[in-house]
């Protein structure tokens, strides 16, 4: 079955968001959220405020609008690990979305205006980050196996962003791999505390 070409109005279209949420983006990760100002962004792109407005009706349209990747791929990897999914292959995945992820997590990280916008987007970041401790808790978990579990994905997570900031936005195969390493003995660690 032959493929139909898309119409070239809706591929233009589709060039013009993607060129907006780009700018966006990258004056956001520059002034700030808040710093940031339509007029910034049509100026950037040479476009009229009404243009910009016939693709994003506000400044938070286009900021959900960036943020539905990042909630989308963390979500993808929420609904692979209740599946067949391993916790090494999952922690692997954390690790390499979020590095494909980095430059619109550091927007709403850093930013409060931008969290103060997106208020109502935590608690679906929230279940997507329980579904993944879940997953790498695994069934009827013990609170000891719990707690591993979180600190295995702070590790693949956070550790991640901090070499990333440390890096120039790189990360290198041996400190992916270290990475990967050291979230699976945070998870598998049997360690007990000394007693003192």
């Amino acid at each position: 079955m032959a493929k139909t070409a898309e119409p070239p109005e809706r591929r233009e279209k589709q060039d013009t968001r993607r060129a907006i949420l780009d700018i966006a983006q990258e004056l956001f990760a520059a002034q700030g959220y808040a710093g940031t100002s339509v007029a910034d962004i049509t100026s950037r792109l040479g476009m009229s405020k009404a243009a910009l407005y016939y693709h994003f009706s506000s400044k938070t349209e286009i900021l959900r609008a960036l943020l539905q990747e990042p909630i989308a791929a963390y979500a993808r990897l929420a609904e692979d690990a209740a599946g067949p999914l391993g916790t090494r292959e999952l922690l692997a995945s954390v690790i390499d979305t979020t590095v494909d992820l980095r430059a619109l997590i550091d927007v709403i990280g850093n930013d409060p205006s931008a969290q103060s916008a997106l208020q109502d987007l935590i608690p679906r970041s929230r279940e997507i980050n329980e579904a993944i401790t879940a997953a790498l808790a695994g069934p009827q978990p013990d609170p000891a196996r719990i707690i591993r579990a979180h600190a295995a994905y702070a590790a693949a997570k956070n550790g991640t962003l901090a070499l990333l900031a440390a890096h120039g936005g790189r990360l290198s195969r041996l400190d992916r791999t270290e990475l990967l390493a050291a979230a699976e003995r945070a998870l598998t660690s049997t360690d007990s505390p000394s007693a003192s």
